[in-house]
């Protein structure tokens, strides 16, 4: 049966053929990295949710000065983090159920949120608005059409969903974002749809 639902237990499988293809030169992330920092202090707290093995997102994080706590779900590529990004935090723990305990001030997505299903799509942004300072940073990468595909890595199959474009704005306005920048499918990123929003207004809960 394919994985829709813990796309991670595919991740466990792969974790060393991904470790090995995965580019790790930034030449797809840079420009959108440089972006989502450029109003960080030093020494921000940055959560890096579907962390990986750490390189190149959290790595270069860490080189530039700030705090981060990755988060992921695979065991198998959390271990490859820890051993990447020393000075990293990392945390064994389903973005879908995130509880931390503490806000940052900025949150990142890099193609990772695009494997949970709809429904968990929705549902998740509650989580990240509780996550976040005020005026703290959200980056993220999504489809741009709701449905799902599928793709191949090592051989496994590999679940994607998105919602509409639109559906992204309302959850992003019903949680007190607002939308800094969205590119659209873009070329230097290898085609993807990269959403940077801030938080604003009483988070309390």
């Amino acid at each position: 049966m394919s994985e829709t639902k813990n796309v991670w237990k595919i991740y466990d499988k792969v974790a060393s053929w991904f470790d090995r293809e995965r580019s790790r030169d930034l030449s797809f992330e840079l420009r959108h990295l440089k972006m989502f920092t450029k109003n960080l202090k030093p020494g921000a707290s940055i959560l890096d949710l579907g962390c990986g093995t750490g390189r190149p997102m959290a790595e270069y994080l860490v080189q530039n000065g700030f705090h981060v706590t990755g988060v992921d779900a695979s065991r198998e590529m959390l271990e490859l983090a820890k051993t990447y990004v020393p000075k990293a935090e990392f945390r064994l723990q389903d973005m879908r159920k995130l509880e931390l305990g503490r806000k940052f001030d900025a949150i990142v997505m890099w193609h990772s949120f695009f494997h949970l299903e709809v429904e968990d799509q929705r549902q998740i942004f509650t989580r990240l608005e509780n996550h976040l300072n005020l005026n703290g940073q959200l980056m993220f990468t999504s489809g741009t059409e709701n449905g799902e595909a599928w793709g191949e890595i090592d051989g496994e199959k590999l679940h994607h969903a998105s919602l509409s474009v639109a559906e992204y704005k309302t959850l992003l306005a019903k949680h007190n974002f607002k939308l800094e920048s969205l590119t659209l499918n873009d070329k230097s990123s290898g085609g993807a749809t990269v959403w940077l929003a801030s938080l604003f207004g009483d988070t309390a809960k």
